[in-house]
């Protein structure tokens, strides 16, 4: 039995909203980001970065910054661009990238069922980012960036949603990079119900993209009940969420990038990996076809490595066994700066240009996680190695807003 509730949204006024959502903050360039903030007095990235006027764009630190993105936000209420929902609702979001529909539902979920393993996990968070955003939160109050949940199908939330979706949304969008991105409140009584009945009736949910906002709204509540009781009802009980049929969500592959071969020329180099891998030049682009392969881009030949021996390990571990660490010496993927990484989707031409331009030594292209591989290791309480999968879809920031006080 898995919790899932309405709530009552804070979002942008209807004739704003294209203007209103954005990326995520992390994603922009400083010089982009400027230029987003000077060109649209209306983008939520105002309320992340509320010092905008000054030359840096973080004059203000820690707990003094936090404030002014409180205080942005009220702001962004009191001029009408953000409208608080009259009662609780879900919310039917559609993203349509590259021809392909995600659809699913914003909904608020429980801190509970995250602490007791039903919302599963699969990846292991770093203490300082968590508590940076766990105090993100407690300042601030809002919670802009919905946790990416994969949940069983339903046949029943199908249905639900086709008597939404043959109406006009409450907002319909294209952005400039060509996705489209709808929005439907689910306002009738029954069928708020019937999805609440939907989800309860399910055994667990998967994080698939949002492990330190789940981990970070844990402490949130964590730290507010070491103060005293709660209501019942206090919002910090639960976070916000987009919960995905797992047969949409897309898992893509993160490739690698090494800077140097930790001092061997390419021969040594091809030499070690022949111990463990059946080595077949290219001569086209590789990318893996299944797992235990891998691509490697080398001083302008691609290769095909194929491991010799079979191992049940994903493919970003047995890379990291056998290559990263013994051979280059790479052994702390979260900090050696000697090691990048690259989101499927930018394809592979995009990692010959990092090394023909020499920023980088060598390239791997690995095959991407499964759906079953991920859920296996949640169920199993494993976790993977970091930036083993880039999940799409990357949702907006500041489209709906779940208010913490």
């Amino acid at each position: 039995m898995t919790i899932v509730r309405p709530f009552a949204a804070i979002r942008p006024a209807r004739d704003k909203a294209h203007l209103v959502a954005s990326r995520s903050y992390v994603s922009y360039t400083k010089k982009d980001l400027r230029d987003k903030l000077i060109g649209n007095p209306y983008s939520f990235l105002h309320i992340i970065h509320p010092d905008m006027g000054s030359k840096k764009l973080h004059k203000a630190q820690g707990e003094e910054r936090l404030h002014l993105v409180r205080s942005k936000f009220e702001e962004f209420c009191a001029d009408g661009i953000l409208e608080k929902e009259n009662k609780p609702l879900f919310y039917i979001y559609r993203q349509i990238k590259n021809g392909h529909p995600f659809t699913g539902l914003i909904a608020a979920v429980s801190v509970d069922d995250y602490k007791n393993g039903k919302i599963k996990i699969h990846e292991q968070t770093l203490s300082k980012r968590q508590s940076t955003f766990t105090q993100y939160l407690e300042v601030t109050g809002i919670n802009a960036e919905p946790v990416l949940l994969m949940a069983q199908h339903s046949k029943e939330i199908e249905e639900i949603y086709s008597h939404y979706l043959d109406y006009r949304p409450e907002y319909d969008f294209t952005t400039t990079n060509r996705d489209r991105h709808q929005l439907w409140m689910v306002d009738r009584d029954e069928d708020i119900a019937a999805i609440q009945a939907a989800y309860e009736k399910m055994p667990a949910l998967y994080i698939a993209d949002g492990h330190h906002r789940s981990a970070s709204s844990a402490a949130l509540r964590d730290n507010l009940l070491s103060r005293g009781p709660l209501a019942e009802d206090h919002p910090s009980h639960l976070f916000l969420a987009y919960i995905l049929d797992e047969t949409t969500v897309r898992i893509y592959e993160f490739n690698r990038l090494v800077k140097d071969l930790n001092g061997l020329s390419t021969d040594e180099f091809l030499t070690q990996l022949g111990h463990h891998f059946y080595i077949n030049e290219s001569p086209a682009e590789y990318k893996p076809s299944r797992k235990g392969e891998f691509g490697l881009y080398l001083d302008k030949q691609w290769y095909c490595l194929t491991l010799k021996h079979s191992v049940d390990q994903l493919d970003a571990q047995v890379l990291s066994d056998i290559v990263l660490g013994p051979v280059l010496n790479i052994t702390d993927l979260r900090k050696d700066k000697r090691i990048s990484f690259m989101e499927g989707p930018r394809g592979v031409e995009a990692l010959r240009k990092e090394v023909d331009s020499k920023r980088a030594a060598a390239a791997f292209t690995l095959f991407p996680v499964s759906i079953d591989e991920l859920k296996n290791i949640a169920d199993q309480l494993h976790t993977m190695p970091p930036k083993s999968t880039w999940v799409e879809p990357k949702l907006r920031s500041g489209l709906v807003v779940y208010e913490l006080s």
